[in-house]
């Protein structure tokens, strides 16, 4: 297992939601909801702010269930334009710090520090942490962060701790705090794999880095080998980097 890279997984929260506060300040701190048409009953909930997510409104379910969930909740439409500025924007931050970035939709990026990391001082923990305070101040948005050797792990840690969370997930304290978590946690493992490994009583990371190859063999096929390398935090996968000058 190579653990010399060094790769950030950046995630900025809520992020519709996130745009349009920072975009209208007044919208702070409401539940606020980024959807479809309320008045023809029309779409679906995009993005929830964090009050709104606490009231119950879930992202995917219908506009009326949200407004049932939450009735005091503030619906404006999307503004895909606005999003993507905000998205260039923050790219333009990440490259400062390495040109190894890779977008995982308009509000995800994994960077590969492995080989700039020394050109900020060495740190990666202080080199994350830059980021986020530059996020929020030139931004206005929040994002969560995870560090790791690996795009995979990179990701569970910036799931782990949200909004506004720093998780560092080294050889020394990842396997304790991944290996417990739900499979479903775990990159690339949906709903169907889920229910395909709980049916074989593979219910966490932990038991899904330890199954049987035979099993994961027959009943996710290929998959199950892949994902099994996956959760023993052996992902070699390179950080891709998007050319700056391609269609968004």
């Amino acid at each position: 297992m190579d653990t010399t890279r060094t790769v950030l997984h950046v995630d900025m929260n809520c992020f519709y939601a996130s745009v349009e506060m920072a975009e209208h300040p007044e919208l702070r701190g409401l539940p606020l909801i980024v959807g479809g048409d309320e008045e023809s009953r029309h779409g679906i909930v995009l993005t929830a702010s964090y009050p709104a997510k606490w009231r119950g409104v879930k992202t995917g379910s219908a506009l009326w269930e949200a407004r049932r969930a939450c009735p005091d909740a503030v619906i404006v439409p999307p503004n895909y334009g606005l999003y993507m500025r905000y998205s260039r924007l923050a790219r333009n931050i990440y490259y400062q710090y390495t040109d190894l970035v890779e977008p995982f939709g308009l509000d995800e990026a994994w960077l590969d520090l492995t080989d700039s990391v020394g050109l900020q001082g060495g740190d990666a923990l202080l080199v994350a942490r830059d980021i986020s305070e530059r996020m929020l101040t030139e931004l206005g948005v929040t994002v969560s962060i995870g560090v790791s050797w690996n795009k995979i792990f990179a990701k569970f840690g910036s799931d782990y701790d949200k909004p506004d969370g720093l998780t560092v997930l080294m050889p020394q304290n990842a396997f304790e705090v991944i290996w417990p978590a739900p499979v479903g946690d775990l990159l690339y493992v949906g709903p169907a794999t889920t229910r395909k490994l709980a049916s074989s009583q593979i219910y966490t990371i932990g038991e899904l880095a330890n199954a049987s190859d035979y099993l994961l063999a027959h009943r996710l096929g290929k998959m199950g080998g892949i994902l099994k390398t996956f959760s023993q935090g052996e992902d070699a996968t390179p950080v891709r980097p998007m050319d700056r000058n391609s269609t968004d």
